[in-house]
């Protein structure tokens, strides 16, 4: 038997590993009684950390040129 998942009244539920919270899931209707639910891998983002100098939190160098950010801005509202 395959796991199930049963929604509470406000239509949410609980999924095993490997889904995480904040999961984006794609829902497939494979026909009239069955859903599966895929997640969708977001692409890697770098993490910079900060560092605190002064004061002030600062990074050590820019991750990204303007143009990069503006083209990587872009990218994901288009994908919307």
């Amino acid at each position: 038997m395959e796991p199930t998942t049963t929604l509470d009244s406000r239509r949410r539920g609980i999924f095993p590993a490997p889904f995480q919270p904040g999961d984006v899931l794609v829902r497939v209707r494979q026909n009239a009684e069955s859903i599966t639910f895929r997640i969708v891998k977001p692409a890697d983002v770098p993490v910079v950390k900060p560092t605190r100098r002064g004061g002030f939190l600062l990074l050590d160098a820019p991750p990204a040129s303007p143009d990069q950010i503006a083209a990587a801005i872009r990218a994901e509202r288009d994908s919307r």
